[in-house]
């Protein structure tokens, strides 16, 4: 059973008796599967698919569909949530569904705030299942979210030194940044948005666990630990 997150929304949402739907998987199989699912429902049209996130973020725009389903790992250097975030800061208002059969503590964190409307999390074997895929996408097209009970299960905690726990685009993010890059120059290094740069650095500070607080500069923290741990690896 599945749980309904009401997240916070000023997005305004147009009723659509057909939803277009963007695939993303790493595996042609896996697109394979989800294409004769997504055929089997009623009120959904696949207007196309990706295999990682450069290609997806092209058919985000060129496509425009009402709903992205995103397997939870595409690739080497993007995971799906992270490419969840760069399709919301270019388009708010698309439904995002990513797959997985379980996030690491880290990811799980994302599961209890309110990170925008129109996510949903659910398990590779829920998006078997019509009905339970309908109602994800469904749900998120209109600015809701589903969480399945199955991707609530968080991994134990990694044993992996903090830079190794961070993604390429992270890891490449925070070297720029500890650099004294601004923003804009993270921008044209990484070819992002500047949305993208602030979604992707504000991940990179939650994900190395430093707090919002008024007394102290995250950033300027987030190069410390940098410093310290390139150090500590190189020891």
């Amino acid at each position: 059973m599945s749980e309904i997150i009401p997240f916070d929304s000023h997005i305004p949402v147009r009723r659509k008796s057909v939803l277009d739907v963007l695939v993303i998987a790493s595996q042609e199989l896996i697109r394979d599967v989800m294409r004769t699912k997504l055929s089997s429902i009623d009120g959904v049209h696949v207007v196309g698919e990706a295999s990682h996130g450069d290609e997806a973020m092209r058919a985000m725009k060129e496509l425009r569909p009402d709903v992205a389903i995103i397997e939870s790992q595409i690739g080497p250097e993007a995971e799906g949530v992270r490419c969840g975030y760069r399709f919301k800061a270019a388009r708010p208002s698309v439904g995002i569904v990513v797959m997985s059969d379980g996030f690491s503590r880290d990811v799980s964190q994302y599961l209890t705030v309110k990170t925008g409307s129109g996510w949903s999390f659910i398990t590779r074997s829920a998006a078997l299942e019509p009905q339970r895929l309908w109602r994800a996408i469904e749900r998120s097209a209109h600015g809701n979210g589903v969480i399945d009970v199955g991707v609530e299960r968080a991994a134990a905690s990694s044993t992996a030194p903090l830079l190794e726990r961070l993604t390429v685009e992270q890891s490449r993010a925070l070297e720029l940044l500890s650099a004294g890059i601004s923003d804009t120059g993270i921008a044209a290094r990484l070819a992002l948005t500047q949305p993208e740069v602030h979604s992707l650095i504000e991940s990179l500070l939650e994900d190395m666990h430093i707090e919002h607080n008024p007394r102290i500069d995250r950033r300027v923290v987030a190069t410390l630990v940098y410093l310290r741990e390139t150090v500590r690896m190189r020891d």
